[in-house]
């Protein structure tokens, strides 16, 4: 009967879709799958973070997926892999990268790690998790040369960022060093961006051209870049770094590499904040350089024309600037500028007009009471400047 039915299966063409021992022997189990080598997913996000600085807009949620992927196989990790340093310094990155930490704490206080690499991932989870004195102390003593080099230019940045209010020079070398072991990552990028603030607001007016002009030859397409390049303006403007003529002339020599846009909004960053701050020859120099490269009618130009105005209505060329502003479509201007726009017009009304008793304190009044006036064009201007500093003082490159 068996062999009747086999028979049957044959003519019919069953047998050659079934496994080999299929009719008589049961299927062997599945090999057991091995663990997921973390130091080879961290590898994986180093890459997509690269992608990251030349402008893979995709490679941003990519690293997103993997640093999860890879917390689940850290929380899946049988006890052993930590006695491979390979894996242990992947755990470090992971940490600095940003990566869910919610298996990552149970493991570090317990002895599953080899001791002579807690300090190193303790001081990590210590700086991410905001306890700056406990990060520097277990931080400070590790030596940054004898480390991987797919660890050290984060361990270097993350260093800086401890040591930068105290020891800013410290934090600047520290962000050379960062720059010198990872190049062409996006700690190298990162470090870039956090030393260009540190040197501004030092006033080393040649570094800052020197770096920004790195900066925008190696980075020119990042991710980050827009953003930091518009905000860098606000930050040159605010510190006074483009205050001297010199100084200027080095800032925008330094832009010049950039890409049209980015330059525009570089130079139109800057003249923003140096109009909001009564910078009004900066503002002047970096307005005019923003026509040059606006095209006419589009509101980039409305931009530029409205800081050069505003700046020239303290001048003798008042009656011109004021004639300018008036003629100026607030329909082209976001919010900020337009209030700004409302204020300067206003200002060049009653420069030549001896003021009726009352109204300073009443100017004084209304402006504080109206948010929608000249204090919130500068309360915006420094919303923006604190979001950019947050931008380059990112932890987690």
């Amino acid at each position: 009967m068996r062999r009747m039915i086999r028979s049957a299966l044959i003519l019919t063409g069953v047998v050659g879709l079934l496994p080999v021992g299929a009719m008589s022997e049961p299927a062997a189990p599945a090999p057991k799958a091995e663990p997921a080598n973390i130091s080879d997913m961290t590898d994986a996000l180093q890459r997509a973070q690269v992608r990251m600085t030349q402008g893979d807009t995709a490679a941003y949620p990519e690293a997103i997926e993997l640093l999860k992927a890879t917390g689940s196989a850290i929380a899946k990790a049988p006890p052993d892999t930590w006695k491979d340093k390979r894996q242990s310094d992947a755990l470090v990155i992971f940490i600095l990268s940003g990566g869910p930490l919610s298996e990552v704490v149970p493991l570090l206080r317990g002895e599953a790690l080899p001791e002579a690499e807690r300090p190193l991932a303790r001081g990590a989870l210590a700086y991410i998790t905001g306890h700056g004195a406990d990060a520097l102390a277990l931080l400070h003593s590790i030596d940054i040369g004898a480390l991987d080099s797919r660890l050290a230019g984060q361990v270097a940045f993350a260093r800086s960022l401890l040591q930068s209010k105290r020891e800013p020079k410290a934090a600047i070398a520290l962000l050379d060093e960062a720059r010198l072991v990872a190049p062409g990552t996006l700690v190298e990028e990162a470090a870039l961006r956090r030393e260009l603030a540190l040197l501004a607001e030092a006033h080393e007016s040649e570094r800052v051209a020197l770096l920004t002009r790195q900066y925008v030859t190696r980075f020119p397409n990042s991710v980050y870049a827009p953003d930091f390049i518009r905000g860098f303006g606000r930050i040159a403007a605010l510190d006074g770094l483009a205050d001297d003529p010199a100084h200027y002339r080095l800032l925008s020599d330094a832009a010049q590499s950039l890409a049209p846009e980015s330059k525009r909004n570089f130079l139109l960053g800057l003249a923003q904040a140096a109009t909001v701050n009564a910078r009004f020859d900066a503002a002047a120099s970096a307005a005019n350089e923003a026509l040059q490269v606006a095209a006419p009618g589009s509101s980039e130009e409305a931009r530029a024309r409205l800081y050069l105005a505003a700046g020239r209505i303290f001048s003798d060329d008042w009656q011109a600037a004021r004639d300018d502003l008036q003629n100026l479509s607030a329909a082209k201007l976001d919010q900020s500028d337009a209030a700004l726009l409302a204020s300067a017009r206003s200002v060049s009304a009653q420069l030549r007009m001896t003021p009726a008793p009352g109204v300073i304190d009443a100017q004084t009044e209304i402006l504080a009471k109206d948010r929608t006036g000249a204090s919130a064009t500068i309360a915006s201007a420094e919303e923006t400047l604190q979001r950019t500093s947050r931008l380059i003082e990112e932890p987690t490159p």
